[in-house]
């Protein structure tokens, strides 16, 4: 017999025990799902039960949801035919116990293991209705049981009874998420019904040196397997086929099939190649020659590599990808889940994400240990988009407990998703965790630094033997092809070794609070986090702020600081905004504008920084950058440069420029004019060092342009010989181009812009960056000092752009940041126009035309820095 899958959707939810927390008997009745699978703030959603939670304050008033037992129920009909049936939970959140037909046939503690139940003994006969019955206990009250069972434990944030539920830490709030302890079937369920199944697909792929061909084995296990049943695997590139192969399957119902794969289409990160895929196609047949069950699973052909090798001139090591034998310098954002609500995150949804990535010129994507294991969907996206994937394995922030029940949940969890994951050609890394060494180390609990092999349960951090014991076995077993790292960050003599292994730069905004500027001297061998907060656009704000009184969209109102989770985040906004511009208190829309100019200055100075840090061989002194955060839970401010809704924030255009295949950046000595007072005499009249970065897999010849214009005089500065030379950028490096002294016109007085733009031989502008004297603060708009804005349609061959937008001005202007007007007739869905090029700075005597595509006819609004200072025509 074929295998079939009956999908069980029509459900019902109502309440359980109320825990003494609230007496509505409305939820005590049952009412019809609105969609599944479900968690129960969709359903109270859905029945206006409770309001939208992403609106005002609205979440303080949802908090009792957490504190609730609920139900869910459905019934479905015995199959007709014969065989084994099981019924699937793919996942359940999280403390929760399955009757079926009044008897009790799971209970499960964990959310990230899918269950799977032979019921065939426990149905009526076929044709006739089962009752099946879900009970999900609060997670605060099972929260409350552990911790007196096993003791309460440290956290580095948000309520400590997480550490003891197998949950997504994120669901418990954190410091860019509000508290959302969801329950339900948050995956499908379903009747699976067969007499022999596949269980598991594994593709490895073994490349040859010179990539001239690959060997692709297939490793199949199969459940309930009878004598003489064989797998045929046969092996396509988009409509061809490769190959084909058979095997007969042993007693234990595994075979392998190996397929030689000539000339193969490599799989590349983007920017450096093609995302080609293969697919395997595996049927199981009986020894009738019957198909019994089928499947397919794709997979790419590459080879991904972690480095770590002494450098010439440095202590330490390298940490670096090495993709098909190239090395690259990895440029990334750091992810949390989608959504607080994990049913609603549908697989286009996910492909938005990493189209956007993709155009932003990410190549990695890191998955943060707070959230999820990530979907197929989630993983199918980044394949296509050429994104590779850092996964850290769900812990984070965290102080774990170490009992036989919770080891052997996470090892269960460990292996169905590392066996899940495994095939994508975009995996690059398993990591054991996130910040739970750092933890340690911040608390400064003694153990040895160079024990990583154990036994680790008698000492001061026995939570090691999760991250150095348990999942690198489980990594090791199920997916020998891709590294494991124990924890980000991690190492090194400490957790955050700038010499060894990565980082986490948190060095500006938390702990010291560095000013940005210093990006350049706190540098890591790979910074896998570091970020500056920025307000969302002005549209998610206004989302976010709807309804509320006049007097509450103030930067400082309490709804405001609703929407922004970090500790202490208004007054390091407001000192950092303090240090840099001159800024405006008493309105919203300017305060909101001058934080996300602060977040693009920031993020485009470290990424300058330490991309000028990855010269060639032995000298790949920083070999990544992963931004914290590029997205975001919910409407909210925060680190991430791409809000909820999927609206990039200005600094997105900043890191797109940075990120671009060949970037040309400026650092000007002395970096400042702000007066040291210890060195008041020291000199303001700048030099300028001139380098560029090719990200690409070919040298670049090009010529480098520069202009130099006098803010204080209005005059542009003839630089002569040094306006213009041709350069040599080498493959997949920092090319250090030129050093611009100072000019024998310029004084103490001189405003110095400089303009650095490298040019094609076609005249096609490749890269372009402006350096300004800072701090910005100390600069001042004349009056009446204005920004012309036109928009025209796109020629037919704009490559899908539709619209041509030209911004120019007869002054200097920092920031220039466009968006459409919009009339209130637009939908929340409705997605905001993407951008060639925005946030951009602009000379006096030239425009710039930027390319955009969904204005859909809307005029368009710009602005630039201290815009409310001056009369604008």
């Amino acid at each position: 017999m074929a295998r079939k899958q009956h999908y069980l959707t029509a459900w019902e939810w109502r309440a359980g025990d109320t825990n003494g927390i609230c007496q509505a008997d409305s939820l005590k009745e049952w009412k019809a799902v609105a969609s599944f699978p479900s968690v129960v703030q969709m359903e109270l959603a859905a029945h206006k039960l409770i309001p939208d939670y992403k609106i005002g304050e609205n979440e303080r008033a949802i908090q009792w949801v957490g504190e609730v037992d609920w139900e869910y129920r459905t019934s479905f009909a015995t199959p007709e035919v014969q065989g084994n049936i099981d019924l699937v939970f793919e996942g359940l959140d999280t403390v929760a116990t399955v009757t079926l037909n009044g008897t009790e046939i799971l209970k499960s503690d964990n959310m990230f293991i899918p269950a799977r139940v032979p019921v065939k003994e426990h149905l009526k006969p076929a044709g006739e209705a089962n009752e099946l019955h879900i009970v999900f206990e609060s997670p605060v009250k099972a929260g409350k049981v552990l911790e007196g069972k096993y003791g309460e434990r440290k956290s580095m944030m948000r309520d400590r009874k997480r550490m003891h539920l197998r949950k997504a830490q994120c669901h418990w709030g954190w410091d860019w998420g509000p508290v959302v302890l969801t329950s339900g079937p948050y995956l499908p369920v379903y009747l699976d019904v067969y007499e022999t199944r596949i269980d598991s697909v594994q593709v490895r792929t073994t490349l040859k040196r010179d990539h001239s061909a690959s060997l692709a084995t297939t490793i199949i296990e199969a459940v309930n397997a009878k004598e003489g049943t064989s797998a045929k695997v046969t092996v396509t590139e988009g409509t061809s086929e490769i190959g084909t192969g058979t095997t007969t399957l042993d007693a234990s119902g595994k075979g392998l099939v190996s397929l030689d794969i000539k000339s193969p289409k490599l799989w590349w990160p983007s920017g450096q190649g093609d995302q080609n895929l293969y697919t395997a196609h595996v049927a199981l047949v009986s020894s009738d020659q019957q198909t019994v069950d089928e499947t397919s699973t794709r997979f790419g052909i590459r080879t991904v590599e972690l480095i770590q090798t002494p450098l010439k001139d440095e202590p330490g090591t390298t940490f670096m990808f090495r993709v098909n034998g190239r090395d690259i310098f990895t440029q990334g954002g750091d992810w949390i889940p989608a959504d607080n609500l994990l049913p609603t995150i549908m697989r286009e949804r996910y492909f938005d994400w990493m189209r956007l990535a993709k155009f932003n010129n990410l190549n990695m994507i890191r998955v943060w240990g707070g959230g999820i294991y990530e979907t197929d969907d989630f993983f199918d996206a980044c394949d296509e988009n050429g994104l590779l994937v850092w996964h850290d394995y769900a812990f984070a922030c965290g102080d774990w407990p170490i009992h036989d029940e919770y080891i052997e949940s996470v090892k269960k969890e460990a292996v169905v998703h590392t066996k899940r994951m495994r095939n994508h050609p975009s995996l690059a890394l398993l990591c054991g965790g996130n910040e739970d060494f750092m933890l340690n180390d911040w608390d400064k609990v003694e153990y040895d630094h160079d024990d990583l092999v154990g036994p680790f349960d008698n000492t001061n951090f026995p939570q090691r033997k999760i991250f150095l014991d348990v999942l690198p076995k489980v990594a090791k077993e199920h997916c020998p092809d891709v590294a494991y790292w124990a924890n980000s960050p991690w190492g090194g003599r400490t957790a955050n070794d700038t010499t060894v292994g990565d980082i986490h730069q948190w060095s500006v905004w938390h702990l010291e609070q560095l000013p940005y500027q210093e990006y350049k001297n706190v540098s890591g061998r790979f910074v896998s986090e570091f970020g500056m907060h920025g307000f969302p656009i002005k549209r998610t704000v206004d989302h976010f702020t709807r309804g509320a009184r006049p007097e509450e969209r103030h930067p400082q109102s309490r709804l405001i600081d609703c929407h922004n989770k970090g500790h202490g985040a208004h007054t390091r906004i407001a000192r950092y905004l303090a240090e840099n511009f001159r800024f405006d208190m008493t309105s919203l829309d300017n305060f909101v504008y001058s934080s996300q100019l602060m977040q693009s200055e920031a993020y485009g100075y470290a990424l300058r920084s330490w991309k000028r840090l990855f010269n060639g061989e032995g000298e790949q002194k920083c070999a990544g950058a992963i931004i914290w955060q590029f997205n975001d839970i919910y409407p909210v401010t925060s680190w991430a440069y791409v809000d909820y809704f999927l609206r990039p924030k200005p600094a997105f255009y900043t890191i797109r420029r940075e990120f671009a295949p060949v970037t040309v950046g400026v650092e000007r000595k002395p970096a400042t004019r702000w007066v040291d007072e210890d060195k008041a005499n020291a000199s303001v009249v700048p030099s300028f060092e001139i380098f560029a970065h090719n990200t690409s897999s070919e040298e670049v010849v090009c010529d480098l342009v520069l202009r130099a214009y006098d803010f204080a005089s209005g005059q542009y500065t003839e630089l002569g010989d040094a306006t213009k030379r041709t350069v040599s950028l080498k493959a997949g490096r920092n090319t250090e181009i030129r050093t611009l002294k100072s000019v024998p016109s310029w004084t103490e007085d001189t405003l110095v812009v400089l303009e650095a733009t490298l040019v094609s031989g076609s005249g096609k502008e490749l890269a372009r960056f402006v350096d300004w004297p800072e701090p910005y603060r100390y600069l001042y708009w004349p009056t009446g000092t204005n920004l012309s804005v036109t928009v025209t349609d796109a020629a037919e061959n704009s490559e899908g752009w539709e619209s041509i937008v030209t911004v120019s001005s007869e002054q200097a202007l920092k920031g220039v940041w466009l968006e459409p007007v919009y009339d209130g007739s637009e939908k929340e869905e409705d997605p905001e126009p993407l951008w060639e090029d925005n946030m951009v700075d602009l000379l006096p005597g030239s425009e710039r035309a930027l390319r955009v595509k969904g204005l859909k006819g809307r005029k368009v609004h710009g602005r630039f820095l201290a815009d409310w200072e001056v009369k604008r025509e």
